[in-house]
């Protein structure tokens, strides 16, 4: 689903709140994952959020293109909104931080990023637009299957998540938490570069 009418799935509505829960704890929990070090979080988010705003506005100017999205103007809002308050409280989250968001900021930025995906009809994106926080849950997981299945005796990682690996392995705190932004933006780039392709497709076959 990387536009309203692409792959043009239809669900009954019992499937479709079964998976809008699952994309919604799915992505929550994520990036409560994700939230480990200063600044890791909220940056990565941020990236996330400027990315749907974009999607918002092509979904409110191309309407006959992209599908029928309900109020994609408010959408774009709301995603420069949550940019824009993550911009804001990384100012005093960077590293060393002043501030700590918690379980309820992360939980609540997890939350709407996966309401934004699903309103905008692009759930399959956000596996890409996420995929900072998707390598930490993942790492999680792994490292929790590894240890079972070798009769808890080995472990993948150091530590889990992953990020905490790194400062094992030996990297500073801002050397990981830069390095895993710089994973996020090129996840969100790749993100967008296929929604701007599909769409540039979509508007030459017109």
């Amino acid at each position: 689903m990387t536009r309203a009418t692409l792959p043009g799935w239809t669900m009954p509505w019992w499937m479709w709140i079964l998976w809008g829960g699952t994309i919604i704890w799915a992505t929550s929990n994520a990036v409560n994952v994700t939230d480990g070090l200063d600044g890791l979080a909220s940056g990565s988010a941020l990236l996330g959020f400027l990315a749907f705003t974009i999607v918002g506005y092509i979904a409110l100017r191309y309407r006959d293109i992209y599908g029928d999205v309900v109020n994609p103007l408010d959408l774009a809002v709301l995603a420069a909104a949550f940019a824009g308050a993550c911009g804001g409280f990384l100012w005093f989250n960077a590293a060393p931080a002043r501030i700590f968001m918690g379980d309820v900021g992360a939980l609540g930025l997890g939350t709407a990023l996966a309401l934004l995906s699903l309103t905008l009809n692009t759930q399959v994106l956000l596996l890409l637009i996420c995929g900072i926080n998707v390598m930490e849950a993942g790492s999680v997981a792994v490292q929790m299957i590894v240890f079972k299945a070798s009769g808890r005796k080995k472990r993948l990682f150091r530590m889990s998540p992953i990020h905490h690996h790194f400062e094992l392995v030996g990297w500073p705190e801002t050397t990981v938490i830069i390095r895993f932004w710089l994973i996020a933006g090129i996840c969100v780039a790749s993100a967008l570069a296929l929604f701007v392709a599909d769409f540039s497709k979509q508007v030459s076959g017109r």
